[in-house]
């Protein structure tokens, strides 16, 4: 429960360097004598322009044994399914869906696990821009602040603890939302009458013990008296 809190916490900081973050398709609208806010994008365009022997470790492609369920079938076959996969689902959660984030905080950091997808699948795609992976990786190291997974920790690491996460948040807001539902269909006026009857309860189990003090005490009068 510590661990909810503190995420929860933390949600609201996390959600506005994402939305900051996740503007990385703007950079394509830019002109091109503008400069580019990149390290190496001015030196590569594209993943194919860059040797992977000249790359930092944040930037060469992982093969990740992805948790079971996250990608249907035909979405996981290969890197340009899974790329289009998790795209959509980034798309549609931090971008489409951002407004609705603090309400569906589960589903949020559930989705951050597409986003290191995204973000890995891309890595392996010749084609994909070097400006667009570069605005990906500061959009994943927000992401990873929500959690304090490090900048240099591997893309299977940080999927695997974004899924658990996300799926042990979703229980806990199933539950709570049970408890919810139920509170909410229970009658007023039933439960008026049941707090009354309570009180009631409660009223004649102190006349029964103070009956029976008085009796005993009245019995060993009794007794007494006789000796």
């Amino acid at each position: 429960m510590n661990l909810l809190k503190s995420l929860i916490r933390s949600f609201t900081v996390i959600i506005t360097v994402l939305m900051f973050a996740i503007t990385y398709a703007d950079a394509a609208k830019k002109k091109k004598d503008e400069p580019k806010d990149c390290n190496y994008c001015n030196k590569y365009e594209t993943m194919a322009d860059w040797p992977e022997s000249e790359r930092p470790a944040a930037f060469i492609y992982e093969e990740i044994d992805y948790p079971e369920g996250m990608f249907k079938k035909q979405e996981g076959k290969t890197r340009k399914s899974r790329q289009g996969a998790a795209g959509g689902k980034v798309y549609a959660r931090f971008v489409k869906g951002k407004g609705s984030l603090n309400k569906y905080q589960h589903l949020m950091i559930r989705d951050m696990a597409y986003f290191e997808a995204l973000y890995n699948e891309m890595l392996g795609d010749k084609k994909a821009k070097v400006e667009t992976v570069e605005g990906l990786k500061k959009g994943r190291e927000a992401m990873r602040m929500s959690l304090q997974i490090s900048p240099k920790a591997k893309s299977s690491e940080a999927v695997i603890k974004f899924w658990a996460t996300g799926k042990m948040l979703k229980a806990a807001w199933k539950q709570n939302k049970k408890k919810k539902k139920k509170k909410a269909n229970i009658d007023p006026e039933i439960a008026e009458r049941a707090a009354v009857l309570a009180g009631m309860k409660k009223q004649l189990a102190v006349a029964k013990v103070n009956a029976q003090r008085a009796a005993t005490i009245e019995a060993q009068k009794q007794i007494e008296a006789a000796e």
